[in-house]
């Protein structure tokens, strides 16, 4: 059997002591906010009558017109239908641009990154500078010579394609590689020296190449010129010299 045992006098003054100091607590915590929010209040006062007398200024009553507002909004009201035509492809419009922000972040940072990547390069540089060169070649040139160029341009393409052949790029570097030799030499050959040269088949067979590269800058596209052979300087059709090996071993039994 329990026996309980009634609360002491001291222990209810020792209760109502706490029950007390939390009323006193929670009085003075709302005392503190009413006293912060009427120092609010006092701050922004002086703010709202500055903004209330500057937009009473600023605004003529006599200017409005109240039947003006009502039509405004009448027309609001009757056009309700269309503004929310207008307002649900925004809406769609949004909603798909949330959606696609998550994977275009990734897009952009990737696209970001190769964009830095071509300026390290030189590419953005390259570009600017290639403006300026397609700026000098458009101003040099007339509408009538762009038309000529546009004439012979199938002409132009093919002597390119024809320059760049590995034979022909070959020899252009072989013949560079030569001359910078040649020029590199402190004395200049003699004449014996180059009847001596004469004796090398190799330098018979540049010669006949470059005659042959003469007579044919000097050929004139005529009826006397046949696909075989150019018609020589003041003769006939049938005086005219192959481009074969005849040549070739005329040419050296000259050097001979």
């Amino acid at each position: 059997m329990t026996v309980t045992t009634a609360p002491t006098v001291e222990e209810h003054l020792d209760r109502m002591a706490e029950q007390l100091q939390e009323v006193t607590t929670e009085m003075r915590r709302q005392r503190e906010n009413r006293e912060r929010w009427k120092e609010l209040l006092d701050d922004l006062s002086p703010l709202a009558e500055r903004a209330m007398s500057t937009t009473i200024s600023k605004l003529d009553v006599d200017s409005l017109d109240v039947d003006d507002l009502f039509s405004l909004a009448h027309s609001l009201g009757r056009n309700a239908s269309v503004l929310e035509a207008w307002i649900s492809p925004l809406r769609a419009m949004s909603a798909l641009v949330d959606e696609l922000a998550p994977l275009a972040t990734p897009a952009v940072a990737s696209l970001n990154a190769r964009l830095q990547q071509l300026d390290d390069r030189g590419y953005f540089a390259f570009a600017r500078r290639s403006v300026d060169v397609l700026d000098k070649v458009v101003t040099s040139f007339s509408e009538e010579d762009v038309k000529l160029l546009g004439d012979n341009i199938v002409l132009i393409l093919q002597t390119v394609k024809q320059m760049t052949q590995p034979e022909v790029m070959g020899m252009l570097r072989r013949t560079v590689l030569t001359i910078q030799q040649e020029d590199s030499r402190a004395t200049t050959p003699s004449i014996r020296d180059l009847v001596r040269q004469l004796r090398d088949p190799l330098v018979r067979r540049g010669l006949a190449r470059a005659l042959v590269a003469l007579r044919s800058m000097g050929a004139e596209t005529g009826p006397e010129t046949k696909p075989g052979g150019v018609a020589a300087p003041g003769g006939s059709p049938s005086d005219e010299v192959s481009t074969g090996g005849e040549t070739t071993g005329a040419q050296e039994k000259a050097g001979r």
